[in-house]
């Protein structure tokens, strides 16, 4: 329609031929279908080159970014090294500050040398000390050990103690049980004191007066220094056994007994 009309504009006063082709029927519907045809395709031409022009230029912006990247890498170089010259710089100029210092730093070097090897010679000399208090500290560890083993077994043996303690307590307890029963035992059985004795304190009483006790017996006790009943009383079942000639202790403890028991009990009739 464009073509047509621009023919119809530009081309009337121009060209016969033209303003014929123009003029007849047909022309419009043809000019429309030739510029309908053309404009697809020039649009899609357009939409292509569009997208192609969009991918150049996205291209193009990506070229962009990575040369500024690339230039702030060279810029952040550029000041690396701006920075690394002036510190170089100024190195120099210490190192030229030092040199003038170096001899006295030498010296004092060569000092601080001397007073390190006196140091360490002292370090030295503490070393053998604390050696030596270490081998002192074993001996003193040593000893310990043998004091804390020496403890141990004298815990043992206090443990065996204590058993045997309660093992006699036990015994002993059965002992005064039996005792008791001898004693009321022999309360039923005491044996008259003659009337040639009764007019004598209790301790002072011959030994005949024990039951069991013979005048045999009474001389060989007599014979030991045993000669009433305080002098048996104050003597010990081995004692009595042996000095009377008894093969066991049960009848010298039995005398004893009895004599413990006239003397405190006093069993003699009143006048």
């Amino acid at each position: 329609f464009g073509m047509w009309l621009k023919g119809r504009v530009l081309g009337i006063k121009s060209d016969p031929a033209w303003r014929r082709v123009l003029d007849s029927p047909s022309a419009f519907p043809a000019f429309v279908f030739i510029g309908f045809y053309f404009g697809r395709r020039m649009e899609k031409e357009r939409k292509a080159m569009q997208l192609r022009y969009q991918r150049q230029l996205t291209a193009l912006r990506a070229t962009m970014r990575r040369l500024l990247d690339r230039l702030e890498l060279v810029t952040s170089e550029r000041d690396s090294l701006k920075r690394t010259n002036t510190s170089l710089l100024e190195a120099v100029r210490d190192q030229h500050e030092i040199t003038d210092q170096t001899s006295e730093d030498l010296e004092l070097a060569q000092q601080n040398l001397a007073r390190m090897q006196d140091r360490l010679g002292e370090l030295e000399a503490q070393s053998l000390r604390y050696e030596g208090r270490l081998e002192q500290a074993r001996i003193d560890q040593e000893r310990l050990e043998a004091q804390f083993q020496h403890t141990i077994e004298h815990f043992a043996q206090t443990r065996r103690m204590q058993r045997n303690i309660v093992f006699a307590a036990s015994k002993l307890r059965e002992s005064q049980v039996a005792n008791e029963a001898l004693e009321a035992r022999l309360r039923k059985e005491l044996k008259p004191i003659p009337e040639s004795q009764q007019a004598l304190p209790p301790e002072k009483l011959d030994l005949t007066v024990i039951d069991g006790i013979e005048p045999v017996y009474a001389e060989r006790l007599h014979e030991s220094g045993i000669h009433n009943l305080g002098d048996l009383a104050r003597q010990t079942p081995a004692r009595v056994a042996h000095f009377a000639g008894l093969s066991s202790w049960d009848d010298s403890a039995a005398w004893i007994a009895e004599a413990k028991l006239r003397l405190a009990t006093s069993n003699r009739p009143q006048a």
